[in-house]
């Protein structure tokens, strides 16, 4: 075959190799447009690397049917990098890829905090944690908590939160945040059981201390005695605050008979009123 036969022949491949390149490179394009979200939450790390293939992939592209050239002048970075060709092609699209990254959108995350399984209580107080890349808190304030400048990334993902609410438990929940990204997410918590626990002591009219008394609640609801100190401990499954009858008994003898307010607040001191 004549020299110039196989130039024609060479330079036609590269043209339609070149041609195939630019419409792979559209194919990209579109793709990367239409999955833009996800490409926007790619590490630094794996977005560089991706430049650089590309970059190299088009340069190839070119190097069959321009000349490529790169010389260097001078000492260290303040010398001038003189490049020609395919070269450039590639230092173009790692430049402009990085100067033109895709960043992550943010959306903000609403939350609505009840105090059952219906809506009738909102929770004020307290703070609800996500568990997002990093741990993040929020207060609670008239039963709504915000969070912003989520990645857009989790829309539509399911994650962990946990309520620290007095008067409520402390359990996890799996939420997942919406698509649309507007709207509020429920929560719907567990409240604790009333209760409280009461201390005090027992002193006889002399104003000593009473042991092995019998404490009576409630007409006789709740028990307990005193130690060899005149101490005693309630639990009781009462409101803090509540009032309730309290009879002492010492050796089988009625001592006391009185009501009390018991609170965690506050110790009580019962004096015997009889010997």
């Amino acid at each position: 075959m004549p020299k110039q036969d196989q130039k024609n022949v060479s330079s036609l491949t590269w043209v339609i190799i070149t041609a195939l390149g630019f419409v792979l490179f559209v194919a990209a394009a579109v793709v990367l447009m239409i999955f833009s979200d996800k490409a926007a939450n790619l590490s630094p790390q794996v977005y560089f690397f991706l430049l650089v293939f590309v970059g190299l992939i088009a340069a190839g592209f070119l190097f069959g049917a321009l000349k490529a050239h790169a010389k260097y002048s001078g000492k260290f970075y303040g010398g001038t990098l003189s490049l020609g060709g395919p070269a450039v092609i590639l230092f173009l699209i790692i430049y402009f890829g990085l100067k033109l990254a895709p960043t992550a959108g943010s959306f903000d995350a609403k939350f609505m905090v009840f105090g059952d399984t219906t809506k009738n209580e909102l929770v004020s107080g307290g703070l609800l944690k996500v568990l997002l890349n990093k741990p993040d808190s929020a207060r609670i304030e008239n039963g709504v908590v915000t969070f912003t400048d989520i990645s857009s990334g989790l829309l539509g993902k399911t994650v962990t939160v946990i309520p620290s609410v007095p008067g409520y438990y402390k359990i996890s929940q799996q939420v997942t945040f919406p698509a649309d990204g507007h709207s509020p997410i429920e929560l719907h918590l567990k409240k604790q059981a009333d209760s409280v626990t009461v201390r005090g002591k027992v002193i006889d009219i002399k104003g000593q201390p009473v042991p092995n008394a019998l404490i009576v609640l409630a007409n006789g609801l709740y028990k307990t005695n005193t130690d060899q100190l005149g101490f005693f401990s309630f639990n009781l499954p009462v409101k803090d605050g509540t009032e309730l009858p309290v009879n002492i008994y010492r050796d089988n003898k009625l001592r006391y008979n009185n009501t009390q307010i018991f609170s965690p607040k506050v110790p009580l001191t019962l004096q015997l009123t009889r010997l």
